[in-house]
């Protein structure tokens, strides 16, 4: 069958100017037979981009693509130039990249750093992202890893196209190529007035299919490794704040999320999940299902249970039938009848299955004699912070669509890995790899590891069953009940000072489960083979404080009761939390300045660097905690700060919050974050970062948590699963960027900002009141219990 996508116009304008929009045009009525790569070359342009052929173009590339009705759709070859840039007639380009755009604006950040080395204008520089028959596979695009590892294999690929642009000009002048120079994608010989030429005019006629060299690995791939670089020193793109490409469509509402995408002659479908989370499927009645109009066919395989419809109404009405509400109803009268499972622990229980929870121990630091420090020291403390399940929450629910034929698969999807998706599609559908093409379109926010990998396998299971395309969107209760969680955390603390107020003794106990369990649930429903995305994720740790006596371990792994996925800055959020709020307890004990003694015990310069920066943006004042005035009033106010080193991206933290002693309700009133991760590409992106995570993570710190029971989850809606209102926002967030200088490595700016907040938040609570608050979320409630 041949699918189109089907788009608003506005959003397929944008596609156009993706390939230029003179070059769209002519494409589309070039000959199908052509293909892309004859199209330009006919059509005098440079060719240096990869596009997917027509699908009679692909059938006649081979005679087995012709007999099977498909070519192979594998990713362009890393090594040629063409699989990351395209110059078009029109003096457009495209920047092709494996990495995609989660809403954390690095669709503008990689754009800035091609224009940045090919001396092109941003604004016309187009980006093509995610796509698998498009793009090279440079890695899943989370960890706060894509500017960090892609940004330089642009950075490489993009000098090398210049080079070869600038050597076609040359030959075009009869000229040095370093005798020219280039503007805005318009190359000049020096000194001789009227002599210049486009990019996109200087191609005409010629193509370059040009060897620039790549190793071949995701993360450590060196692609064009003698191209020579811009001096940082001279960058006038890199650095500067630039607003960001995909805003304007979503401010107007133009732009196209996947859930927006149709596909001609798509059905849809729908999960009918089980009561209990590891229940089995025992009956199907489909009785009365095909009195309902548009329904077509119940798909099941194992425990996998699914509807399809010609209508998303059918679907839905199909899937309530059968029981898809029983996770919000209960297990009333369905037609699809699962064994009785009730073997979840007991949610009060959970800290007691996590300290049970077998697994390789992981020592982080060990110094001195922890147990000999303890015995003669003049204050001892011991704290255990615990931490819940939480979800991703993603606004809009996850959805894709799959057309799985005998011999091919096209997927549409908003995954943060569509190669490596585009792989575990494979194996689910027991397809060769060649033969499967994931198109990728932007989803709603999924700040980790959501279900966005899990509905491409409930559509591809559905278009198989029925050989039509599947839209499959997830319901509330199916993204609430059964995204993927980030894991409870417990961990214990010990420490203890001297008379001189000097901390001598520190240990850290923390239980954490597996962070990246991410076995696809289709297949674990359908009994195929284990299929798991990337496998299991280890926590991130870092230790940085110079205590003569200390030792921190991490215990555990493997599943403890929920599927768990990354959620955003995995396991330092609660781990900084426990670390940060329990070195303020140790501060006050001592009776000492909490940052004053954080930077007797550090040597990092980075580390001292951004909460000195922090300090002097936020106007701290010596002394110690709690404040003198936490016993007056109705509102009590305080101040705390904590910081974080995630991935060599370091962060500083300081926030005054009010807590009202009625009620219990916490509102955090200020923000201040120092952020250094190294060259920023766009400050304005970075800031929009930061903002967002503060936000998310006071959101996380205050109300968050997945409530269970011994068969499922019990919070399916935003009243059971409460997030952060808009009155909620802090009234001031003030940003620093420190050791923004160019030729400094760029790193990470997506979570690591994230990881401080619960322990500011604690500790300024501490400050204010008097009262730690040792689990998270700081519910009213549980706020007003601890403050007796």
């Amino acid at each position: 069958m041949t699918t189109q996508t089907v788009i608003p116009e506005a959003a397929r304008t944008r596609t156009e100017a993706a390939l230029g929009a003179r070059a769209a045009a002519e494409f589309a009525d070039a000959p199908a037979s052509a293909g892309r790569r004859g199209f330009m070359k006919a059509a005098g342009g440079l060719f240096i981009a990869f596009s997917l052929p027509s699908m009679a173009a692909a059938a006649a590339a081979t005679p087995q693509a012709a007999a099977s009705g498909i070519g192979p759709v594998a990713p362009p070859d890393a090594g040629r130039l063409y699989a990351w840039l395209a110059v078009h007639p029109d003096n457009t380009a495209t920047l092709y990249t494996g990495k995609v755009d989660v809403g954390t604006g690095i669709e503008t950040a990689l754009a800035q750093i091609a224009a940045e080395e090919l001396d092109f204008p941003l604004e016309r520089l187009h980006v093509l992202m995610g796509t698998t028959s498009h793009t090279v596979d440079q890695g899943p695009s989370y960890g706060s890893r894509t500017v960090r590892y892609a940004g330089p294999q642009i950075r490489h690929a993009a000098a090398a196209g210049r080079k070869a642009l600038l050597e076609l000009a040359a030959a075009h002048f009869g000229a040095q190529p370093e005798h020219l120079t280039v503007h805005d994608g318009i190359v000049s010989v020096q000194g001789q007035a009227g002599k210049s030429i486009s990019y996109g005019a200087l191609v005409a006629g010629k193509r370059l299919d040009m060897d620039i060299g790549a190793s071949g690995k995701t993360f450590d791939m060196k692609v064009a490794p003698n191209a020579v670089l811009k001096d940082p020193s001279t960058y006038t793109v890199v650095g500067r704040p630039m607003a960001r490409k995909d805003i304007p469509a979503k401010v107007t509402g133009a732009f196209t999320y996947i859930q927006d995408v149709r596909v001609e002659g798509m059905l849809h479908g729908r999960v009918v999940r089980p009561y209990g989370v590891g229940a089995q499927l025992l009956e199907v009645d489909e009785s009365g299902l095909k009195d309902i109009p548009g329904f077509v066919q119940v798909v099941r395989r194992g425990n996998f249970l699914g509807v399809v419809a010609e209508t998303e109404e059918a679907a839905i009405h199909a899937a309530d039938k059968l029981g898809s509400r029983l996770h919000a109803a209960g297990p009333a009268a369905a037609q699809a009848k699962w064994s009785d499972w009730h073997d979840l622990p007991q949610q009060q229980r959970i800290w007691d299955t996590l300290r049970k929870t077998q697994g390789g121990d992981i020592q982080v630091a060990t110094r001195g004699s922890v147990d000999a420090a303890l015995g003669s020291a003049a204050k001892k403390l011991k704290a255990t912070y615990e931490t819940p399940f939480q979800m991703h929450g993603s606004i809009g629910p996850s959805c894709a669509i799959a057309d799985v034929g005998k011999d091919r698969a096209i997927l549409w999807a908003g995954t943060q890995m569509p190669h490596q998706a585009r792989r575990d599609m494979a194996k689910l559908l027991d397809m060769p790899l060649e033969r499967i093409e994931l198109r990728w379109h932007e989803a709603s926010g999924s700040y980790g590891r959501n279900g966005l990998e899990h509905v491409i396998a409930d559509a591809a299971l559905m278009s198989q069953a029925v050989g039509r395309p599947v839209r499959v969107q997830w319901m509330r209760w199916d993204e609430h009940g059964w995204e993927p969680k980030g894991p409870p955390i417990v961990q214990d603390m010990e420490g203890a000072v001297n008379d001189k107020g000097e901390v001598v003794a520190w240990r850290h106990r923390m239980w954490i489960p597996t962070t990246g369990d991410t076995h696809l649930i289709a297949a674990e429903l359908a009994k195929t083979a284990e299929i798991g995305a990337t496998g299991r994720g280890r926590p991130a740790i870092r230790y940085a404080y110079t205590f003569g006596n200390a030792d921190v371990t991490c215990h555990g792994e493997g599943r403890v009761a929920l599927l768990t996925a990354w959620l955003r800055s995995p396991a330092q959020f609660e781990t900084t939390y426990a670390m940060e709020a329990f070195i303020d307890e140790l501060a006050a004990a001592a009776g000492r300045d909490p940052l004053e003694l954080r930077l007797a015990y550090l040597q990092d310069p980075r580390a001292i660097g951004v909460l000195r920066a922090a300090a002097q943006a936020y106007g701290w004042q010596k002394r110690a905690s709690p404040t003198q005035a936490q016993g007056q009033g109705g509102t009590a106010r305080g101040r705390g700060i904590a910081w974080v080193n995630r991935d060599d991206s370091y962060v500083a933290t300081i926030a005054d919050v009010s807590v009202d002693r009625g009620s219990g309700r916490i509102r955090v009133e200020r923000v201040v974050v120092a952020h250094d991760c190294g060259l920023v590409v766009n400050p304005d992106g970075l800031k929009n970062q930061i903002e967002g995570n503060i936000i998310q993570s006071i959101s996380r710190t205050l109300h968050e948590e997945v409530t269970f029971d011994r068969a499922r989850v019990t919070s399916l809606d935003w009243q059971g699963y409460p997030i952060l209102r808009f009155e909620e926002i802090p009234d001031r967030i003030d940003i620093v960027l420190v050791n923004n200088r160019p030729g400094y490595p760029s790193h990470g700016g997506g979570e690591p900002s994230t990881c401080p907040t619960a322990a500011v938040i604690s500790n300024a609570v501490f400050d204010a009141t008097g009262v730690r608050l040792r689990r998270t979320p700081f519910r009213p409630e549980r706020v007003k219990a601890a403050m007796g």
